[in-house]
């Protein structure tokens, strides 16, 4: 007989392709977008980049709430109302005239996203899964990574049928792929009477009328998301993602209009921009191994590590062969702290309270994501040259290198008990 899979690899394989389009066409093939709107509407680096901001802010406001309802609602909901308005936030940027309707149509189009991924399909994924969760955040976070192949097909599009073309192509390209996939998630094994990993229920000599329980589903810590915001494992990690993750949105914002300053070509320079993200894939799933295996706060220091060594060798890209040293450094290594950053905080924190701990998160990371493009835009603006925005980026993030090194799992609060009272306090909070 053959086995039956258990469902929550389906919400893997679901979520992966709702993050698979919507992190390849929103997030990272933004950069493909960025010249032919400056060609057409003759705008600035500095203010074609404030979009990319827009876009962090909202997610910074939004996030919290996302997570919050997250936990509330259920990912379901989330998603599907996510995929129906990220439809129609692509088809109507493709109808801008203006600046101001630029940047009113991403505000729009962000929410919709926001929505769509990846909180919602990272609190599913991490609720399905305890003892598997390395290797099922790997996968879902290389599917993000993997939507990086979608910069050398969208430019393609862009310059066979035009950007605004494009844009009503990836819009209703959500609606065909990305809705169909958000019916089939499920927020939690509970609300199928299964449970994590697929694991058998064990009866024990406490109250069983909350449901099936396991050895490592009842050994986890929960966290609520007040006592998340008291230890400081928690500032630690957010320090440490609002540096990386500044330094890996600029990259993605910048990556093409860089390379094309450096007269590789735009189908050299989309290529690389593929090339990087595909090749995130190697530290996003392995990375997300290893974290089984070794303590992960080495691992975190050992991709911000690349990430920074990336940057220094972004410098001196000036050719084909010499960015895919580039590539290959920074690539793992972004790559790798994304998914870390996962399973570190449901490793530290449980999984009660995963949306709204994420959200908060995000919240905080907004000061990098945000700032990080606009002032490479300004410095390129100012000085015709990206090299001291990469320098200054990369010298934070070594900087980033020993906060990893001290961060520590935090103890229980006196009191509660991982995965009771914990667990109890976090469905009043919600």
């Amino acid at each position: 007989m053959i086995k039956k899979i258990f469902y929550g690899w389906w919400i893997v394989m679901a979520t992966s392709l709702i993050h698979f389009w919507g992190a390849g066409t929103f997030f990272y093939s933004f950069t493909a977008f960025f010249n032919p709107i400056i060609n057409e509407f003759g705008w600035s680096y500095t203010a074609t980049s404030i979009a990319a901001a827009l876009r962090s802010v909202e997610g910074g406001i939004a996030s919290p709430l996302i997570g919050f309802a997250t936990d509330r609602y259920g990912s379901k909901k989330l998603l599907v109302t996510g995929a129906v308005l990220s439809g129609f936030g692509f088809i109507l940027f493709s109808r801008i005239s203006s600046l101001w309707s630029f940047y009113s149509v991403f505000i729009l189009l962000s929410v919709g996203v926001s929505l769509l991924f990846p909180i919602p399909g990272w609190t599913a994924v991490a609720n399905w899964f305890v003892k598997s969760r390395g290797m099922a955040m790997g996968i879902l976070s290389g599917a993000i990574g993997m939507g990086g192949m979608l910069i050398y097909l969208i430019n393609w599009f862009l310059e066979n049928f035009g950007w605004r073309s494009t844009l009503v192509i990836i819009g209703v390209g959500f609606w065909v792929i990305t809705i169909p996939c958000a019916f089939i998630v499920r927020h939690d094994p509970e609300s199928l009477n299964l449970l994590p990993d697929g694991e058998e229920p064990k009866k024990t000599v406490k109250d069983h009328s909350e449901g099936p329980t396991t050895d490592s589903a009842a050994e986890q810590q929960s966290f609520t998301l007040s006592q998340v915001l008291k230890t400081r494992a928690f500032w630690t990690l957010a320090a440490i993602v609002t540096v990386s993750g500044g330094a890996m949105h600029s990259v993605m914002v910048h990556i093409m209009p860089y390379f094309i300053s450096a007269d590789l070509g735009r189908s050299k320079a989309s290529l690389i921009a593929s090339l990087m993200v595909v090749v995130s894939v190697l530290g996003r799933f392995g990375l997300g191994w290893f974290s089984t295996r070794v303590d992960s706060k080495m691992l975190v220091a050992f991709g911000l590590l690349l990430q920074a060594s990336g940057l220094i060798l972004m410098i001196w890209a000036d050719t084909f062969w010499r960015a895919m040293l580039f590539v290959f450094t920074f690539g793992p290594g972004y790559g790798g702290l994304i998914t870390l950053r996962l399973t570190l905080q449901a490793e530290y924190f449980g999984r009660k309270a995963y949306g709204s701990i994420q959200g908060s998160l995000m919240a905080i990371m907004v000061l990098g994501s945000m700032s990080g493009p606009v002032l490479t835009g300004m410095v390129y603006d100012a000085y015709k040259t990206y090299d001291s925005a990469w320098l200054v980026m990369a010298v934070l993030t070594f900087l980033s290198i020993p906060l990893a090194l001290t961060m520590r799992r935090p103890k229980m609060p006196a009191g509660i008990l991982p995965g009771t009272q914990a667990a109890s306090s976090d469905k009043q909070q919600v």
